[in-house]
């Protein structure tokens, strides 16, 4: 399926899956725009693909427009065959998340440096790519390998899945952890994240979001921008 591209459809995406960062309870988010943004076989982009990537950039400018000065910025890290890997969040309190010591020590392990954010992105957008069977595209335009025991990556790539992405969306550090050394299996709860730890808080912050979304769904389907949903929370 391809989605429309343009500013309500978007913006309608934007509230469907990232109003916990639109209101500050959570550093980031991300989901996936449905469309063809690149070739099943890993080929280069063709006109059309280029003509969607284009003007799904156009609709992220003109948003960012509105919620850049208000801290949040939204921009695509991979483009796929299944669609466009859109990432928001709050560069401030996402920078200040991975200053942990439990986010930054794990991820220097994957070649991340924490003090950059940027570069971070691109690293991680890189992993997401390369863990793709090279049918999908960084969009940051990074074509190295972002697994320090490999200096490229041919055809026949198949990097793991770069699970500390939990890091990169604010779910609970030891969570995260846990995830990773466990493979994913036994966990207690899930919803947005699998819960090996703090179950009640969990439960809580799930709440939390769920609230958020029909809040601020409610609110926007009432005419409001995204620059004042983001206001509406303060």
């Amino acid at each position: 399926m391809t989605r429309t591209i343009d500013i309500p459809t978007f913006q309608a995406a934007i509230v469907r899956n990232c109003s916990p960062t639109l209101a500050g309870i959570k550093p980031a988010s991300l989901f996936t725009y449905p469309g063809v943004y690149a070739h099943q076989d890993g080929s280069g982009a063709t006109a059309p693909i280029a003509d969607r990537r284009a003007r799904l950039l156009n609709v992220i400018a003109r948003c960012n427009h509105e919620l850049d000065p208000l801290g949040i910025h939204l921009s695509v890290l991979v483009w796929r065959p299944c669609g466009a890997l859109v990432y928001a969040y709050r560069p401030n309190s996402l920078a200040t998340y991975l200053a942990d010591l439990r986010a930054k020590t794990a991820l220097a392990k994957e070649g991340y440096d924490t003090d950059n954010l940027p570069l971070c992105l691109a690293h991680l957008a890189s992993r997401i790519a390369l863990a793709s069977n090279n049918a999908a595209e960084c969009a940051c335009g990074q074509t190295r390998c972002a697994l320090d025991h490999q200096a490229s990556c041919g055809n026949g790539c198949t990097c793991e899945f770069p699970h500390e992405i939990g890091y990169f969306l604010g779910y609970p550090y030891d969570d995260v952890h846990e995830f990773i050394v466990q493979h994913g299996e036994n966990y207690k709860i899930f919803g947005p994240w699998k819960v090996y730890t703090n179950v009640g808080q969990a439960l809580a912050t799930f709440d939390s979001y769920r609230a958020c979304t029909k809040y601020l769904t409610h609110i926007y389907q009432q005419g409001c921008t995204l620059g004042q949903l983001v206001q509406a929370t303060r």
